[in-house]
């Protein structure tokens, strides 16, 4: 049976019929749609009116200050204010350099034994190292070990043939370069008039 494609006719039988009335000069007669009338609203019952719960709060009030982050602006002038207030007091430890000089105290604390990644956690220099490598190899594609996705060939098809020379190196290319440029010679300006 033949698929129908939701029309309720076989493909073929939808096909014939398409191109049958498209060459059609009588015009095509519209089925009468039958209307049915809508139903009436659903309106709440009499009672439940008074039942209505109270509007929602504006987003936007005074309780809802403390739930809106802080923009870069308010924080500078936040700093600013602080800063200005506390001008005279010898103890105030400003909010900014407070920051620079923990992460100053933490680079030269992690001097020579590795470095502080983004939280201020130790990681070695050997670590990150081996990290790299790894991540290194597995973006290249093709491991002759193993397969790691569908879309690389078999390992059967990256080995190599018996009577491939797999260690060979070839010949440098600037050595390459030197033998071509030892062998050229300017050859004679011919002319394509043979007389």
């Amino acid at each position: 049976m033949a698929p129908t494609y939701g029309t309720g006719k076989a493909a073929d039988a939808q096909l014939a019929e398409d191109v049958s009335s498209m060459f059609s000069i009588k015009p095509k007669k519209q089925a009468q749609i039958d209307y049915k009338p809508r139903p009436e609203l659903v309106k709440p019952a009499e009672g439940a009116v008074a039942a209505l719960p109270a509007p929602q709060d504006n987003i936007v009030t005074a309780s809802a200050d403390g739930a809106w982050p802080e923009s870069p602006e308010q924080r500078l002038a936040r700093i600013r204010k602080t800063a200005t207030e506390n001008q005279d007091n010898i103890a105030f430890e400003p909010e900014v350099a407070m920051a620079m000089d923990n992460q100053s105290s933490a680079a030269r604390q992690g001097a020579g034994r590795g470095d502080h990644n983004l939280n201020g956690s130790m990681v070695s220099t050997a670590k990150q190292r081996e990290e790299f490598n790894r991540r290194l190899a597995m973006s290249q594609q093709g491991s002759a070990t193993k397969r790691r996705f569908l879309s690389e060939p078999p390992l059967e098809y990256r080995e190599p043939a018996a009577t491939a020379a797999t260690n060979d190196v070839g010949e440098d290319e600037w050595k390459k370069q030197q033998r071509r440029k030892a062998g050229y010679t300017k050859k004679e300006k011919r002319s394509w008039w043979p007389f």
